[in-house]
């Protein structure tokens, strides 16, 4: 068997093609897994923290407390996104 040349956009010996190289000075790309774990952040802080409101609120009898503990999970989520993912 004889190796033949590549073309442009052939992939490679290990099976990667130049489309996803970025350009010298240009953000990386996100991988196809940056979006499930962005809206596992969103739902965990969410889910995490809205227990933890409901389960002092139950304790105290203030109802309030859920609600608040999903707003402040969500907060605390974005902010866990903006620092893991939008920093360059």
């Amino acid at each position: 068997m004889t190796a033949q040349p590549r073309k442009n956009g052939d992939p490679g010996k290990n099976g990667a093609s130049r489309k996803g190289a970025s350009k010298k000075g240009a953000p990386p790309q996100p991988s196809e897994g940056t979006g499930w774990a962005v809206m596992s952040y969103l739902i965990g802080g969410m889910g995490l923290y809205g227990f933890i409101g409901w389960l002092i609120g139950r304790w105290t009898h203030i109802a309030v407390l859920f609600p608040i503990g999903m707003l402040l999970g969500l907060g605390l989520a974005l902010a866990l996104i903006i620092f893991r993912f939008a920093r360059p």
